[in-house]
């Protein structure tokens, strides 16, 4: 490659020649920003899950009870069966389950949201032990746990009773606030056999005809975090009627607030990628065209075709060196200004389930805020590198084809 002619070129077409490095730069940067947040999409729709150590929670579409009074399920929690729970621990991508009996209590003096734990479970048992603030862990003798919140609103603490209907739980311990970041808050923790006996007291038996001795209406599937399989279909085929929460549930939401990976931004992103090949097409057709003089001459100084071809093929490599230093240049500038960029997710009544016809539990705060996990890959910008030249060499490749056509013969140098 003759670096002294090409800069002649450059020279006289400085403004153009600069134009489509400053657009294939650009194209760049935004391709690999938006492929930087695409991957920071599935990070941050697990957060809500993870304050529970969780990937996926099952619940199942239930019936609105006749009246609000003693123990209910919420209309989003109608009881999974053992038969159900069996099936769900048994999916290829779980690795731990555990389930709860949620259930509101609708008493005289006030409203209670509980949650009954199987003592010896490793997700919903671990999370109270590691955030017991006093007292002991427990539900031995009908032992129950309650939340700092509720024992500030009722004036209870360790060794003290709550009542709930008919029965008398003491305090055992008390725990830290939003223990589960508001999915599935309670007031009070309890044994499941204690939750079944209260909640089979009511009137959800002649609801729901419960028949097991032992169920709930709350499961969690721990799986890899970095698993991509299909959670929601295997977990449908067990009952329609089941409701899936994992990070699909948050991705759409991140999306629309990131438009960038939306489907409206992809399709910019194909319009403008577009435009930019068309573009860089153009040059070529256009560097060949008014340098034909220049060809044949070269030619007619034995310059073979591969010659020419190096000739310009290097000239394209040179510009795209450029392009994509500069274009990684404004990877960094771009990922500096989105660090501080914050997303909202708001959670579901059905997994952050407080009954919205309270005013005072309608107040929950449901929504979580976090910053994008943004950081520079340099595989990433490999690999977007790499498709690029890919792209360009191929068009500059088929463009030069026409080079066969411009024979020394074919035009009077002069």
């Amino acid at each position: 490659m003759m670096i002294n002619y090409f800069m002649a070129f450059f020279r006289a077409n400085r403004t153009k020649v600069l134009l489509l490095v400053a657009s294939v730069a650009s194209y760049f940067a935004i391709v690999a920003l938006a492929l930087s947040l695409e991957r920071s999409v599935n990070d941050i729709a697990t957060l809500p899950l993870q304050s529970i150590g969780v990937q996926t929670i099952v619940q199942k579409e239930g019936e609105i009870p006749e009246q609000m009074t003693g123990a209910v399920f919420p209309h989003s929690n109608a009881p999974i069966s053992t038969e159900e729970y069996a099936r769900l621990s048994g999916l290829d991508f779980v690795r731990a389950t555990d389930r709860g009996l949620y259930f509101w209590y609708f008493g005289q003096e006030r409203f209670i949201a509980a949650l009954g734990v199987e003592p010896g479970s490793k997700i919903f048992a671990d999370i109270l032990a590691a955030n017991l603030a006093r007292g002991s862990f427990g539900f031995a003798g009908q032992q129950i746990l309650v939340t700092q919140d509720f024992a500030a609103k009722t004036g209870v603490d360790v060794g003290d009773v709550v009542t709930i209907g008919q029965d008398r739980f003491p305090v055992g311990g008390v725990l830290k606030a939003n223990l589960s970041g508001n999915i599935i808050p309670a007031d009070i923790y309890m044994g499941i056999d204690d939750a079944v006996t209260l909640v089979g007291s009511g009137q959800m038996p002649s609801l729901y005809h419960l028949t097991d001795d032992s169920y709930g209406n709350v499961v969690l599937l721990q799986s890899d975090p970095q698993s991509n399989l299909d959670k929601e279909k295997p977990i449908k085929e067990i009952n329609a009627k089941l409701l899936v929460f994992s990070e699909k549930t948050f991705t759409r939401e991140i999306k629309q607030q990131l438009k960038i990976v939306s489907s409206a931004g992809k399709a910019v992103f194909a319009v403008i990628g577009l435009l930019l090949v068309t573009a860089f097409g153009l040059m070529v057709s256009y560097n060949l065209k008014t340098r034909e003089k220049d060809i044949a001459l070269l030619r007619i100084l034995s310059w073979t075709l591969r010659d020419l071809k190096k000739q310009f093929l290097g000239e394209t490599l040179l510009l795209f060196t450029g392009a994509i230093l500069l274009g990684n240049l404004l990877v960094f500038a771009g990922i500096y200004a989105l660090s501080g960029l914050t997303v909202s997710m708001e959670l579901p009544w059905d997994i952050s389930a407080r009954p919205h016809f309270l005013p005072a539990e309608n107040a929950i705060e449901r929504i979580i805020t976090s910053t994008i996990p943004l950081a520079y890959d340099p595989f990433l910008a490999f690999g977007v590198t790499l498709g690029f030249l890919l792209i360009f060499l191929s068009i500059s490749l088929v463009l030069l084809r026409r080079l066969k056509k411009m024979k020394p013969l074919d035009l009077q140098i002069g």
